[in-house]
């Protein structure tokens, strides 16, 4: 798959809001829109983008080519990660602290939940997912069968790795399925937040590998909910279908 860099604004409809259009924003708008450095295959990348555009925050998004890099994002942040954003003098990276910056920032913890322990909850369930199940489903299962940069040096201990992840990501799935969603329909309670964001489109990069979630009902059903009710959901995970579909092909 080829990725290429472009740069596009995204504003609200009507163009850019100002602070008395935007009772959502809890500073108005930024003065500039934000940049944002993203891989769109990355689940990070993709809960960013997701927040910034529910949320009305005007944004540009440039696309980073995962292999060459990107100049101007390794100027700004020297590990050359992504999601990164520029906020006028602000930079931050990880997706983890992008959403929590925002969040404080321009939405009063839109998405949260509405109260501190509510907040707290969807948080811990945020870094969960960005640091142990994304290392699980990404680093452990889809990406070393996937991309040959994350494959390992034999065929063999790349199996092992990947037999590993897949356990693990196994046990991770029974705990979603008997504690979070046993008498929930979303993971923090009756109400979708950034935690079911988060951690669904993190998930589906097991579709890479052709994972299927049908043993686990209660995940496959939130999952397809999830895909349902955010707003954004399709446009967003664009690229990450079309390319589940020509891994599909090519096995076919």
């Amino acid at each position: 798959m080829n990725f290429r860099r472009s740069s596009m604004l995204t504003v609200p409809s009507g163009g850019l809001l100002d602070r008395r259009q935007s009772s959502c924003l809890l500073n108005g708008v930024p003065q500039e829109p934000i940049n944002v450095y993203v891989v769109r295959l990355s689940p990070p990348c993709r809960a960013v983008w997701i927040y910034l555009a529910q949320n009305k925050i005007p944004y540009n998004l440039i696309d980073v080519d995962y292999k060459q890099g990107n100049r101007e994002l390794a100027e700004r942040n020297p590990h050359e990660s992504v999601p990164t954003i520029v906020d006028g003098d602000i930079v931050v990276f990880e997706g983890q602290a992008i959403l929590r910056y925002l969040s404080s920032r321009y939405t009063n913890y839109a998405s949260y939940g509405s109260t501190l322990s509510q907040r707290m909850q969807v948080e811990s369930i945020i870094a969960w997912a960005s640091s142990e199940l994304h290392r699980i489903v990404g680093y452990r299962c889809a990406y070393p069968q996937s991309l040959k940069k994350y494959s390992l040096a034999s065929r063999a201990a790349t199996e092992v790795l990947v037999k590993s992840g897949t356990e693990q990501l196994i046990t991770n799935l029974e705990m979603l399925e008997k504690l979070y969603l046993k008498d929930n329909v979303y993971l923090c309670g009756g109400q979708v937040t950034m935690a079911d964001i988060v951690v669904a489109t993190t998930l589906i990069q097991a579709e890479w590998v052709g994972f299927s979630f049908r043993m686990w009902p209660k995940v496959f059903k939130w999952l397809k909910l999830i895909e349902q009710v955010v707003e954004f959901w399709e446009d967003v995970h664009k690229t990450h279908t079309d390319y589940v579909n020509e891994l599909k092909e090519a096995l076919d």
